[in-house]
């Protein structure tokens, strides 16, 4: 089973980063940067293929309006063994309605791997709804959850599990966008999670744990096998925490009320 989903590209000599990265895991690719899917199909698991919705908004301050080259793409890879699934277009300035939208345009010959996204300041009817109708349902943080980990967020996510799992006895598969936090994932029960945690952290040898870059070079490693080492070593840790089994939640939050 894999929970953890990487986020490419991750670079270093031609993909030898990446390679540590992804094997035995699962690879999360970006539509905005597909880089290294080809590198992720030969040794990730599985992959998941995001949209790009976040990455063009946040790029160009604008959602994108036509998906048609999405679709193209995704035709080349969406028949892959390793392809677990991928995530609808999604607006990140729209409203309800218009995300609605663009689910019911998704191609009838994806809908089997496909994850459709409630945004946490949506409403928990939509959520209810989306769960009853797809089989995995994808969570984003949004609005005034925007900033993952803070109180308000923790009682939005606990309020949405609660809704679909006690309330509703539902038992769709729920992906964590930017999720892979162990302090996310260790207290959530996400079948899956991805983050870009490693292809941010794993390059900066001298802001992020330097500690670590400091003992990889007393060992005699050379720059490659610095972020090699780092990348094995935060790969571990994030992968060393686990998400609960939805039985696992529900017994926690009784336990708690």
């Amino acid at each position: 089973m894999v929970h953890h989903y990487h986020g490419s590209p991750i670079w270093g000599d031609a993909g030898s980063v990446c390679k540590i990265a992804v094997t035995g895991a699962g690879s999360f690719i970006s539509f905005e940067r597909p880089d290294q899917i080809n590198l992720s199909l030969e040794v990730a698991i599985k992959i998941a293929i995001d949209n790009g919705a976040f990455s063009h908004w946040r790029k160009n301050n604008s959602d994108r309006s036509d998906w048609t080259g999405f679709y193209q793409w995704l035709m080349r890879f969406y028949h892959h063994e390793k392809t677990e699934f991928f995530v609808i277009p999604d607006v990140i300035e729209g409203g309800e309605e218009e995300n609605d939208r663009l689910i019911r345009e998704l191609p009838s010959i994806f809908r089997d791997k496909a994850a459709p996204v409630w945004h946490l300041h949506e409403s928990l009817e939509r959520l209810v709804r989306l769960c009853e109708e797809w089989p995995r349902v994808c969570f984003g943080s949004s609005g005034q959850y925007a900033a993952i980990r803070t109180a308000r967020w923790h009682r939005r996510m606990s309020k949405a599990f609660t809704e679909i799992y006690i309330k509703r006895q539902l038992r769709t598969k729920i992906h964590g966008l930017r999720m892979l936090d162990g302090r996310v994932l260790g207290n959530y029960p996400l079948d899956t999670a991805d983050s870009t945690n490693l292809a941010c952290n794993v390059p900066k040898t001298e802001q992020k744990y330097p500690e670590l870059t400091l003992q990889l070079r007393a060992l005699g490693c050379s720059e490659l096998q610095v972020r090699e080492g780092r990348c094995a070593v935060l790969k571990h840790a994030i992968e060393s925490v686990t998400p609960p089994t939805i039985e696992q939640w529900i017994n926690r939050a009784a336990q708690a009320a």
